[in-house]
Parts: C-alpha cells; structure tokens; sequence
C-alpha cells in the first residue's frame, strides 16, 4: 500500500500497478469512509468530475479489458462456470433423491385405523404396553384378572402359601396378605425382592421403573426371558408373577422416580376396592442412580414411610459380607457412602435401613470400566447415559450378588410387616478390628487384677480366646449390644463376677513356659467400655454384688443371656467349658452338652410341628404322584370360562329332525329321517352340488343338512354355497375361515371402507389376503348375518348306537364341559399337550381325536356293566378342519375334511334312523395349491 501522505489509487507508473484484486474489492475499498475527516464531509456526495475518480475508472476498465482478452482468464472462467453447473447438478440430484425417500417414507407409514392402531409412548421412547401377549401369557392374565376380582379358591392360596402359613402363623400370614409394597427400582435387586415378595403372600404391590428389559440385563434379572427384551422392566415382572401368583393385584408404573412424582408414585393403594385408600406398608429402594435414591429416601424419612434400601451389588462376589443395619453403619460401599453423606446435608443421618455389603476392594477384584479413549474425542461423554445424570460407564455384576441383596430386602420387609423377631448379626462382617481391640482390653484387665491381687508377673500373659469366641460372645450371645444400656458402639467384655478360682494364673502350663489363666467364656459379659470400667471399679475391684449394683431388669437380661450360652457352649470353644465356633459337633458328641443341644432340638414344638408337616407333605406328594400329574391342569380348565363376546357358542339342534329309532313299515311307506354331514366345502359349489344328487337328498324327504364349518374361503364360489345352505334350512358351525372373513368384514364397517374398493395400502399383501377382504367385501348382508349365527358347537342330540352327537370344526379337549371350551381352540385346535392337556392348532403333539376318543372309550367301559346306560354318557364329535389326517372315521370322533379344495375328495357322513352311518365321497377340482 502506498504511504499515507499520498492517495493510494495514485501510482506513479502503470507498468507497478497491482491488479491482484477484483473490482467488488475495489469498490469496497473506495467507498470505504475516510476515518480521519469529520462526519460532515463524509456525507458530502461524491464528485463524479474529480480526475482522480475518473483515472480509478480507466484503470479498472483497462484491467477488465485485459483479463477478457487473457487465454488464462478464459480458461478460469471456463473452469468457475463448468465446476458451478457440475456443482448445481450434484446439490441437484441430491436434494431431489432426498425428497423422494422423505415422500417414499411417509407413504411406508400406514394411517391409522384399527389394522394399524397407534401405540402411546413412554417418556423415553418405550412401547407402554410392551410386546402382544402369546396365547399362554393371554390366558394367564385372564386368570389373573378372575382370581383379583374375588373369582378365586382362598383354600388353593393358602395351599400355595403353606409352608409360609406354618412359619408366620395364620396372624402373621394374614398381615402380610393384606399389606401394600412399593418396589421402586425392578432391575436386578427389585425383581427378585418383587418375584419373593408375590411368593410370599403380599397382595399389593406397586412397581416403578422407567427402564426396559435389555439383553445385558438378563444375567441377573429374575423373571425377564429373551422374549421380554425390549419390554418395560414393571410389565415383565407383572406378566411373569401373574402366572406364579394370580391373586396378587399389581399396580405397574413406568415411570422414572423423582421428587415432583414423590406424591403419586407413594400415594395409597386405588387400584383395587379392596385396600382402597392404604398407605405402603412398606417401601423397597432398589435404585440405583443416587440424585433418585436420595430423593426417595428423604421422603419416606420425612414422611414417616417405612423403607429399606438396597446398596450397590456391583463389583461385589461376597454373599456372606452382606448385612442389614442403619445406613449410618455402611462404610465401606461407595454407593452407600454417597448416599449417606447426601442425606446428611438433607438433615437424615440415620434411621433408614438398608442392605449393604462390608466386601472390600483388592487387587484383582471388579472395579467399574473405564470409557474408552475414543469416547472422549466423540464429544460429551455424559450423553452416553440412559439420562443427563445417569451413570455412563459400565459396571460390573455378578448375576447371583442382586439376587442376595434382592432376597434379603425382601426378608426383612415379610419379617417387619408379619412381626418375626429380627435379631441380626453383624458378627465376622467387617468387625475383626473390634475384635482385637475387646481381645486386647481383656488381656489387659486380667494383667492389671493379677499384678493388684497376687502380685505376679503378668509379662508374656496370654489369655485362652480367640477372635472367634469374641465374636461369638458379642454377636451370638449379646447381639452385639450391652444389656444394660442397649448401646452397641466401643463393646468390651469383662467377667460378670470375680472368678472362683481368684485371680490366679494357671499354673499347670507355666512349666511349659506359657502363662496363661482359666477362664469359662460363660462368664464373660458384653458392655461399653464406660460401663466395664464402673464394673472393674464397684464389683471386680469393690467388691460389691452385681445385685447391690444393677437393677433386677439389668440382672434378668444376663442371666437370660448367660443361660442361652451356656446352652450353647457347642458353637465356642476355649479351657475350662466352651468350644471353637468352627469345631463340628460330631468331633465330640458324647458330651453332655452336645446331647443336651440335640434333645433340646428334637423336643421343641416347632421341630416336632415341621416333621408331621414333613411327614403329610412326603405322603401327600407320593399320592399326587400316584393319581394323577395333570389334575392341577385340568382343575383349571375345568374351571375356566373362556369368553366369546358376540358369538353363539352352543345351539341345539330341533328334536324332531334327529334320526330315532328304526320306524316301523306302514303301508309300503318310511318316515325316514336323515342326517346329511359333509366336511370343508370351501366354496366349491359344483362338487357340493354333484355330493347332494349322489346322497339323493330330499329336505322334505326328512333330511337335514349339517355343514361342520369352513364352507367359504379358497374355492370359487363361497357365496353360492351360503345360499344353497340357506335355500335348504341346512344347519353350520364356525370355522376358522367364516371367523376370519367375518372378522374382516367387521373391520371394514368399522373402517367404513365396505362399499370402497383397496386403495394402494394393501399393495404388499398376499393374493390370498386380498382375496380374503374381497370375500368379506362381496358377502351381501343376509349372508354374513347366516355366517354370524352359526354356532361354535352344535349340539345334534341322542343317536341310537352313537350317544350325544356333538359337531364342531376343530375338535374338543376331553373331560371339559361343552359351555366351559375354549373358542379358538375348538375352531382352531389340532393337537393337544399329553402332559398339560392344552389344546394347541400346531401339529406337534398327540391328536386331540385320539386322545377324545380313548377317554370316551374308557368312560364307556367304566358304565358297562352298570345300571346306566354307557352311550347316554358318552359323545361322538364329528368335525372338519385337518385335511391332513384325510378321512378319519373312528368310534367317538368322525374327521370328514378330505381336501377338497386341494384336489382331494368332498365326504358326507349319513346317519340314517336307527343309527346307521354312511360315507359318500366324490373327487374334486383342484383349486387351491
């Protein structure tokens, strides 16, 4: 640039001018305000006359002119204008691709209607409903929701919750079956604490959690299976205890917990009548994300809500280290340690119990993982989180470790609400140091009475207990608390009364060089370090009575603690009366003591109470196995009551149409009567048309058409069938294929597209569905009127040498009463389970008809040579639907579907007055592959 004091367009020779910039920057620069002069003239306008103006105009016409005329110019051009249209194109065709999958997607979304319905989302993207229900899960819940109205047997729940009634007593059992829980939190811990809950006998349990069921998750969850991933955790647990326990009512929030919801999530029971308005008798934390555990445990604190929290289960492989106590006593579990110093500053540092493991960290140990480095360079680590403040990084689980913080949460809820004594013991979890320190102190003691009392050298003293008798004393004897104050923090042990044998040192092994004392654990007393130096100085040293010194309420709790020692001597071990913990009873059961501990055992009322219960339970186990192993799973069949909203499940047939009896000859004439059954039409006509002529049916003649379902669908006129059933006053059951059509048709009304032909939403379907809506679509209201009401089950009546006739389309489970069958399966069924006796349309099973047939046979045999006559009782079912089974004529059950519309045959079975029975067949076009 050139020096201020002169303009910078003034150069001084062309041949140094700069053209390296464009004329847009040339503009720029030139209009650009002169910062030194004053705002009036810069507002002057410019003089277009000024030579210096005209010379910059010159110039930049002259440079313009140049780079035209420039092959390199032509060429940068050429090169600007060609990258800019290839440029376009590019951006072109892909915002046009763009457009068109955004327009291809949105028409892949079908609108919604009652084929495709909308499915309301949780706050976190979860279905609210989870996955269908399979056919078991559908009758679970049907169950479930019979047995939470009332529809339940209370002698088959008490039988259920035996062995917890003998436990908890009928008082106890009753507590807990009207008690309301809250588990919030139904992951690892929450699932288990939830399934033994249900087991248990609480019928109120409301479940939180926000959270789905993931694949990692199914190491440690109790009650997810493969096919609940992706479930919200509340709907899995309830699917799965409803077929455990289906009396219990479960209130399944799927919802994150926080503060503001505190209100809702632990309000009273309303879901059900019965516990209307009740407030949680207890609620279980199984969280473990800390802003929400905080938030609840301040609350039930603050309210006055009974709670008990879960700690970590992470990186823990210990079970014997877990323990239940005051949250202020976890010290060595980073969640509890979080949690409690939280609380603190909310103004909670105690009186929340909780569940927590005393375990450790050491090397080789599970620690939580680390994010990998390239997690970092991604960008915010904490959105890797389910939520803002949840944890993103990976801890490890041991899949059993849940299951005992789970089981124990629930154990001391059953236990608090029943009211069991709990007397835990924290004995060997994490207290060794205490132990050492009462093992010192009492050494201690022992040398400063010696060298008062005797005089003697108390160097090199050693007394006969080990950490384990001290444990065993503390925990076991005085349950880790002084009887006299109850306080259970700085314990120490002191001898109760000044020994027999004086403050001697045994001398029998000071020959051996080892001093040492004798010493029976039995007297040894559990108090604080203040309350054993009072006792040291009034009694030990003072001389004074422990009468003269406590009161009578003091004395009774150590005596009742000294006897239940000494009762127990067995478990400890050290000279002069008591045994090691570790030592097993048969290393010396010749002892009193050991004889004494085992009649103790065998004469306590409750031991005798569990052996005539083991004994009732062994005999009736080797009866029900004696019996029958599938009586529990026909009592609910039995029992059931399948719903069938909108259909006719039985009709009978009128009486006078049966055949009876074989008539008697008048005049050269017969009143005939006579039952026409022909198998799955299909919708071909002509070959029902040729069966009638070949059977010479004649309805005024007396006979009667009986259709056994599947008359339309996949042949090629369904409709003329209808009508020459119609025409002819023929009877019909529902078959699969008229429920699938009328089903169809249903939908259409209620879409209101019955009268409009597909649009292109159905372009993906199958011709056979296609066919199937034109079906529904062509049945003229008469016609789907006759379809709607044949029934599920016809009831023809008594036959002479068949019994009760009885059609269906599919078959029938033997021993279940006709009004209490299943709809689905007697339209759909093929096969039954042997061990379960549920019916079942897949062919993997034994065949329902030889199964009803077998039971008919011995159902006949068993009243043959009784006073009642055996084909009263007895029922022959004719039916359709398996053409692979072809023709299958047995003694009670008459299969007639022989393919026809496959190529196969069309069956007609006639039974004539007296019982006799006929088989027409005819062959049959193909018309379905």
């Amino acid at each position: 640039m050139a020096p201020p004091a002169s303009k910078w367009w003034q150069e001084p020779n062309d041949a140094d001018l700069d053209y390296g910039f464009d004329s847009d920057e040339l503009d720029t620069r030139y209009n650009e305000p002169d910062r030194s002069t004053s705002h009036e003239n810069n507002s002057k306008p410019r003089d277009t006359q000024n030579t210096e103006y005209n010379g910059v105009i010159a110039s930049m016409s002259s440079w313009l002119h140049r780079q035209a005329g420039s092959s390199h110019g032509q060429l940068a051009t050429a090169a600007v204008v060609s990258g800019a249209a290839v440029a376009g194109a590019i951006f072109g065709y892909q915002s046009y691709k763009r457009k068109e999958a955004v327009h291809d997607l949105k028409a892949s979304i079908p609108s919604l209607d009652d084929l495709h319905p909308a499915e309301m989302l949780t706050d976190f993207g979860a279905a609210s409903n989870g996955v269908q229900l399979s056919k078991e899960d559908e009758r679970s819940a049907a169950l479930a929701r019979r047995a939470q109205q009332g529809d339940y047997d209370d002698d088959l729940i008490l039988e259920q919750l035996a062995r917890n009634r003998v436990f908890l007593g009928d008082e106890g059992l009753a507590k807990l079956r009207s008690s309301f829980v809250v588990v919030v939190g139904c992951g690892g811990v929450g699932s288990h604490a939830a399934a033994s809950l249900a087991r248990s006998g609480v019928s109120k349990i409301r479940l939180i959690d926000f959270d789905q069921v993931t694949l990692s998750s199914l190491n440690r969850h109790a009650l997810a299976t493969l096919a609940d991933v992706g479930t919200p955790k509340v709907h899995c647990i309830r699917r799965r205890l409803e077929q455990i326990a289906p009396w219990v009512s479960f209130d399944c929030r799927n919802e994150l917990y926080g503060k503001a919801a505190s209100e809702d999530l632990l309000g009273p029971w309303s879901l059900t009548q019965d516990g209307q308005g009740r407030r949680p008798d207890f609620v279980l934390d199984c969280i473990d994300n800390i802003t929400s555990k905080v938030e609840l445990l301040h609350y039930c604190h603050s309210n006055s809500l009974p709670v008990i929290s879960s700690m970590g289960a992470g990186c823990k492989s210990d079970p014997t280290r877990v323990v239940v106590g005051d949250i202020s006593l976890s010290t060595d579990d980073p969640l509890s340690r979080s949690t409690r110093r939280r609380l603190k500053l909310l103004g909670v540092s105690s009186g929340v119990a909780a569940v927590f493991s005393t375990e450790k960290p050491g090397p080789g140990k599970a620690t939580l993982l680390p994010l990998p480095e390239d997690e970092f360079t991604k960008g915010q680590v904490g959105e890797l989180g389910v939520l803002p403040d949840f944890r993103a990084r990976i801890l490890p689980v041991l899949g059993t470790m849940p299951a005992v913080f789970g089981y124990t949460v629930a154990n001391h809820v059953i236990c608090t609400i029943t009211g069991y004594p709990l007397d835990y013991n924290m004995g060997a979890k994490g207290r060794e140091k205490l132990y050492d320190t009462i093992l010192a102190n009492l050494l201690s003691l022992y040398e400063r009475m010696i060298r008062q009392v005797t005089g003697q050298d108390t160097v090199g003293l050693r007394v006969p207990l080990s950490k384990d008798d001290i444990a065993f004393v503390v925990e076991e004897v005085y349950r880790g608390k002084s009887p006299i104050s109850g306080l259970s923090n700085r314990l120490a042990l002191i001898p109760w009364q000044t020994p027999a044998h004086g403050w001697n040192m045994d001398l029998s092994l000071e020959k051996e060089g080892q001093k040492t004392v004798s010493m029976d654990i039995n007297d040894m007393v559990c108090m604080t370090k203040e309350e054993a130096l009072h006792h040291e100085k009034e009694v030990l040293k003072g001389g004074k009575k422990v009468e003269e010194v406590y009161d009578e309420a003091v004395l009774q709790r150590v005596n009742l603690r000294r006897r239940e020692a000494k009762e127990n001597t067995w478990q400890s071990r050290a000279p002069g009366g008591s045994q090691h913990a570790s030592s097993s009873p048969a290393d010396d059961i010749k002892s009193p003591d050991w004889a004494q501990m085992v009649l103790s055992v065998a004469f306590a009322p409750r031991f005798r109470h569990m052996l005539v219960y083991g004994a009732l339970f062994i005999f009736a186990w080797f009866g029900w196995r004696m019996l029958s192993p599938q009586l529990q799973d026909q009592n609910s069949l039995l029992h059931s009551s399948p719903d069938a909203d909108g259909l006719v499940r039985i009709r009978t047939l009128e009486p006078d149409l049966v055949p009876g009896d074989m008539p008697k000859l008048d005049s050269g004439q017969t009143n005939r009567k006579r039952l026409i059954f022909v198998g799955d039409v299909h919708g071909c006509k002509d070959e029902l048309v040729q069966l009638l002529e070949k059977v010479s049916f004649n309805q005024k003649g007396g006979d009667h058409l009986v259709f056994v379902g599947d008359m339309i669908n996949k042949g090629p006129d369904s409709k003329g069938v209808v009508d020459l059933a119609r025409e002819n006053s023929a009877s019909s059951v529902r078959g699969n294929h008229e429920d699938r059509i009328l089903l169809l048709r249903q939908e259409m009304v209620k879409t209101k597209t019955l009268t409009t032909p597909d649009d292109g939403r159905y372009s993906g379907f199958s011709s056979r569905e296609l066919a199937e809506r034109a079906l529904a679509r062509s049945l003229s209201e008469e016609q789907a009127q006759w379809l709607e009401n044949c029934p599920m089950i016809l009831n023809i009546g008594q036959v002479p040498g068949m019994g009760q006739v009885v059609v269906v389309h599919a078959g029938l489970v033997p021993g279940i009463e006709l009004e209490k069958q299943d709809p689905s399966s007697v339209m759909t069924m093929r096969t039954i389970d042997s061990d379960t006796h549920v019916p079942s349309p897949k062919k993997k099973g034994v065949n329902w008809a030889k199964m009803f047939d077998k039971h008919q046979a011995k159902l006949y045999l068993s009243l043959e040579h009784s006073t009642e006559d055996p084909l009263a009782n007895a029922i022959t079912v004719v039916y359709g639907h398996d053409a692979s089974t072809s023709l299958s004529i047995r003694t009670f059950t008459k299969g007639l579907d022989s393919g026809c519309v496959t190529g196969g045959k069309l069956t007609a079975l006639v039974i004539e007055d007296g019982g006799k029975q006929s088989i027409v067949q005819i062959s049959c076009h193909g018309y379905f592959k």
